[in-house]
């Protein structure tokens, strides 16, 4: 979707016209610098805004991401992109239908704009696509008519739009979908700043954030349904958000001061820059490893990082003074005072990344999104657990917590063996048929197969796949072969990669398959095979 970012006018074409109107730049991405004036000018939606849902808006965003991924200058006059992909990116139950449904949606909308060298365009099918099937591989097919790939083509400069942050069904509001592109697009103009408080805030009338948003209510209830379908919607829908925080108070108190005549005047939005995702700040730990260097230690499958992560850390907070090593040792002492809930500093109560709260980050968005924010936390606030002499004076206990840790799973895992082994509440001993042993496991296997979803092409395979699984450092000396089973794209041959592997235990095997989550299919087949079969 587009907008001219420089108007926001009020529109009488419905709510979801409006907010259509009131996008920003292309769907995946915010402007940066100013445009030339004579582009962009005077868009509106004349048609097919009102049936789209924020699943729509979703997809679009996945559909326009995957063509500058391959096309930067959206130079091909069509694109395409796997069915499983969009069903992923989706939500858990999404069908096929569902998306040729959003598609259909998304094909009646038509926009007027004016475009370049002062001409003007009316009628624009805002999308058109098709399905492509070959085997068991569908492949959704699109395009976008020439005028918007002009206009594609003319935005220079564009900064990164969480996808994940709207999709898989974690936006549920198309208002808290829009609202979120607006303030992506702001965020975008703030870089985050050690040291600083990266923040800063909107303001807006009750008619101009409904308008910003593209609501619509009914004269006297309009605040009150404002307040209940748009606004009360944000706290949920943006929780997903890592770039940025959002809080909401009116006429700066926490919530609307209603009657006896008080009415809210303005509603301020309260944004807080957070800095960039580990994942795009570029690391190499090739040159350590080879050199015998070894970055972190071994935990279990829930607290376990990979190595590169220490890196991207000592690059990105320079004003923390860390080393690969020392960031390392800072989190294993952050992460034991949560864990044990002895307090290092006065920070583990004042802090939002300390303590229970760590934990709790950890739990909703995983180890490495909850370390980063500690970690950028200590780099804006001031440093206090990460100082040298804390770290040093904690770090050999919190050392002896960790093998604790990782031996207490280890014998937990061999008791559950153990007790399938015996009788259970007086039910009568099965002792195994000789001609029928005990399924292999993890601790007695040789092989362990994996099957990978169908829908990946020969790029996918190898870029999610192959290279991840064979660059893998494992920790542990025991070797066996993990295959990963595949069919080969455009047929029905079924191949498999075949990898040596070490995992120093079976949670550090299952946490590099859940990093191939989205790939695979079902759960991994531990194998006992005789010497001599082909892997």
């Amino acid at each position: 979707m587009w907008t001219n970012r420089k108007n926001f006018q009020p529109s009488s074409r419905g709510d979801i016209s409006a907010a259509l109107k009131n996008r920003k730049s292309l769907s995946i991405v915010a402007p940066q610098s100013p445009r030339p004036p004579e582009m962009l000018a005077g868009i509106s939606v004349i048609a097919g805004a009102g049936q789209l849902t924020s699943s729509d808006l979703a997809l679009h965003e996945l559909l326009i991401s995957k063509a500058y991924q391959t096309d930067r200058c959206m130079s091909s006059s069509s694109y395409s992109i796997p069915l499983a992909e969009c069903l992923r990116f989706l939500w858990s139950d999404a069908r096929e239908a569902d998306v040729t449904a959003s598609l259909r949606r998304m094909e009646q909308v038509r926009l007027s704009f004016d475009g370049e060298e002062g001409r003007t365009f009316r009628d624009v099918q805002m999308l058109t696509s098709w399905t492509a099937e070959k085997g068991a591989r569908i492949d959704i097919g699109y395009q976008f008519p020439n005028p918007i790939r002009w206009l594609m083509r003319t935005m220079p400069s564009y900064s990164y739009i969480e996808l994940a942050a709207i999709g898989q069904g974690s936006m549920r509001s198309k208002y808290s979908a829009m609202l979120y592109k607006r303030l992506a697009h702001e965020v975008s103009r703030r870089k985050w700043q050690a040291g600083s408080d990266n923040s800063f805030t909107l303001e807006y009338a009750p008619a101009e954030l409904a308008e910003l948003v593209g609501f619509a209510a009914p004269g006297n209830s309009f605040f009150s349904k404002l307040q209940e379908r748009v606004i009360s919607k944000f706290a949920q829908d943006f929780v997903g958000v890592r770039k940025f925080d959002l809080a909401v108070t009116y006429d700066g108190l926490p919530s609307p001061a209603r009657g006896q005549g008080k009415v809210t005047s303005r509603i301020q939005l309260h944004i807080t820059v957070r800095p960039d995702s580990h994942h795009i700040v570029h690391a190499d730990d090739r040159t350590l490893k080879a050199k015998g260097m070894r970055i972190g230690r071994p935990d279990i499958a829930k607290y376990r990082l990979n190595s590169v992560f220490w890196l991207q850390v000592a690059k990105q907070f320079r004003s923390l003074s860390l080393t690969h090593e020392s960031a390392y040792w800072a989190w294993s002492v952050a992460l034991d005072e949560a864990l044990e809930e002895v307090p290092v500093t006065a920070g583990y109560e004042e802090r939002r990344y300390r303590g229970r709260r760590l934990i709790e980050t950890i739990d909703a968005n995983g180890v490495e999104a909850a370390a980063w924010q500690f970690f950028a936390e200590e780099a804006e606030v001031g440093i206090d657990l990460c100082q040298p002499t804390r770290v040093m004076a904690k770090l050999s206990e919190a050392d002896r917590n960790r093998l604790k840790r990782m031996s207490e799973r280890k014998r937990k895992r061999k008791s559950k063996v153990g007790a399938s082994e015996k009788t259970v509440a007086g039910a009568p001993v099965v002792v195994p048929s000789i001609n029928r042993p005990l399924a292999p496991t993890f601790e007695t296997c040789t092989h362990v197969d994996i099957e990978i979803d169908p829908a990946a092409s020969t790029g996918d395979l190898d870029e999610f796949i192959h290279d991840p699984i064979s660059k893998m450092t494992w920790n542990g000396t025991r070797k066996f072969r993990l295959r990963a089973y595949f069919r080969v794209p455009g047929t029905m041959v079924r191949q498999h990669f075949a990898f040596t592997i070490s995992p120093a235990d079976e949670d550090e095997l299952l946490s590099v398959l859940r990093k191939l989550d989205s790939w695979l299919i079902g759960t991994p087949v531990y194998r006992l095979e005789s010497e001599g079969v082909s892997p």
